[in-house]
């Protein structure tokens, strides 16, 4: 048990807390498991950046060429 619980799971007992103590995660990791869970206000957001990026530029280009005019 002692082998499962200490190499299999990288768990480890706190004295201080009482309590068991899994393996810290990244920001990465909880980044990544994030997106996964909440996979459509990821989509949502993602689309949002998008698109105001892509307005941003249109209406750049619609300054430029009122500008020659």
């Amino acid at each position: 048990m002692e082998y499962a619980k200490d190499e299999v799971f990288q768990v480890k007992y706190s004295t201080g807390l009482n309590r068991l103590k899994g393996k810290d995660e990244t920001w990465t990791s909880r980044l990544a498991s994030s997106i996964k869970k909440h996979k459509l206000l990821t989509i949502i957001m993602l689309a949002f950046f998008v698109f105001t990026t892509i307005n941003l530029i249109m209406i750049g280009n619609f300054i430029k060429i009122l500008q020659n005019v």
